[in-house]
Order: C-alpha cells, then structure tokens, then sequence
C-alpha cells in the first residue's frame, strides 16, 4: 500500500548517513531510506580501487547514478561508458548494469538514485535488509563477472528501456532534462545550475516525490515552510504536492540534480 500520513522534508550529508558493508566490494551510505518515502530511496555509493564490480540488474526499481569522485566504467546492458565527476547515468529496471573503477588507487563515488516501480519495494523493509538480502551474491557475481539475471531480463521484454549517460551542464542553466518522466516508468532527472545570487522554484507535483542532491556551490533550499542551508552533496528529500526553492549564495553559483519518483 502507499504511504497516506504526512512526510516530512529531509535534508542529509553523507557524514550522517547509516554505512553498510556490501561484502567488501563497494560501501553504501544511505541518506534517503526506502522506509521513509512512498517510492523513493537514495545513497552514496563508494566502489573499492581497482575493482570490476558485479554484474546485476534490479527488477523492481529503476537507477539514476551522478558520479561524484574517481573515474571508471558503467556498463548498462550492451553499452559501456566513461565515467568521471558530472556523468549522469539512467538504468531501466531489468538491465543488467556493472560499475568498473579503473583507478587502482581512488575509490569510485556516485550519488545513488532508487525509483520503486511499486510500493512493495522489492519486499525490504529497509536498504539494511536488501544489503544483507544480495551482498553474498554480489560478491559470487563480481568473482564469476557473470549475472544470474536472465530471468529477469525476460520478464521484462515487453517495457524493455536503453540506458543512457548525461553531462552536467557546465554553465548556468535551468531545468535540464536528464530523464523524461515519458522516457522512464517511475522517475524523472532534472539539472539545474543557478548563478551566484539566483534561484528557481520547483512546483508541488502530486504524482511525485523529489530528492534534491547538490553537486557543487552553496546556497539555500526551502521546501514548503522549512528552509535549511546546503552545500556539496546536501541531500533534501521533497514529498509530494510540496514546492521547494532553490537559492545560490551571493558568493556561489549552485548546482542541484532533481530526481523525481513518480508514485501515481
């Protein structure tokens, strides 16, 4: 069932997420829970140096990636591309995917985007008891660099999706489009890159709950009557039929991602 009591706004640093271990290969810290949200989770995932990482692909849940540090590979079913810091990328659900940090001495970050496709959430009450749910058999799929995701690809056939990688723009720009909320079944990407002093706001939307993440610069967010101040991957989670403001600094231009689950 979805959520019908009130949710709150919620804005996270990585310094205060919750760390899981994922069977030594890569470390998560979840800063939006899936046990908080209608349809919606996210986190700071950290790869190790040098690691060819597992092989998978999530049925329930599509996947937005926004590297953040190191630089690498992200495989998304038959395509491989580049990934360095202002990569964007979109996984369908169903796709196999892979993360390859070809840096053997830095450790490969991206900020993590979970869209549900439903409200059962893959049947884990929490991002805790997925973890503890697959990391035996991720690290079996990044030993063998093989998935056991067949099965899953096929049940999917007929909503089957390409992924794709994005770019951040490098100059001021408002509400570009990274994923069509068309182009998707439960998510939408957003880029916003407000100058020095500016600010955008974002409308309440019934249909969906918004993560706001910020890449770069510092400056404000206000979601409904609560204002709180941001700064590089701050993370503001906006529930739905909630607008919300976003301010650089007068010192700083701001670069904020909108990620958008569509619950209804």
């Amino acid at each position: 069932m979805e959520r019908t009591s009130a949710i709150p706004m919620i804005c996270r640093h990585p310094s205060q997420g919750q760390k899981l271990d994922v069977a030594g290969l890569n470390e998560i810290t979840v800063l939006i829970d899936r046990s908080e949200t209608e349809r919606t989770e996210v986190a700071i995932n950290s790869w190790i140096p040098g690691l060819d990482g597992p092989p998978h692909a999530h049925v329930a849940k599509e996947q937005n990636f926004l590297v953040t540090s190191g630089w690498g590979e992200v495989v998304i079913g038959a395509d491989r591309f580049p990934a360095a810091p202002g990569d964007f990328f979109y996984l369908p659900a169903g796709v196999v995917h892979q993360t390859i940090n070809l840096n053997k001495d830095q450790r490969l970050d991206y900020f993590l985007f979970n869209a549900f496709i439903d409200a059962d959430k893959e049947g884990h009450a929490s991002f805790a008891a997925h973890i503890d749910q697959v990391k035996a058999t991720r690290k079996q799929q990044a030993a063998q660099q093989r998935s056991d995701a067949d099965s899953a690809l096929a049940g999917r056939a007929a909503v089957a999706r390409r992924g794709l990688r994005a770019v951040l723009p490098g100059a001021p720009a408002s509400g570009v489009t990274l994923v069509a909320r068309g182009d998707s079944e439960r998510c939408e990407a957003l880029a916003w890159h407000l100058a020095a002093g500016g600010a955008a706001t974002l409308a309440p939307d019934t249909a969906k709950e918004q993560t706001l993440f910020v890449f770069a610069g510092e400056g404000t967010i206000q979601v409904g009557s609560e204002r709180t101040a941001v700064q590089p991957r701050s993370t503001v989670f906006v529930p739905r039929n909630t607008s919300a403001t976003l301010t650089a600094a007068n010192t700083s231009s701001l670069q904020v991602i909108s990620f958008g689950s569509i619950v209804s």
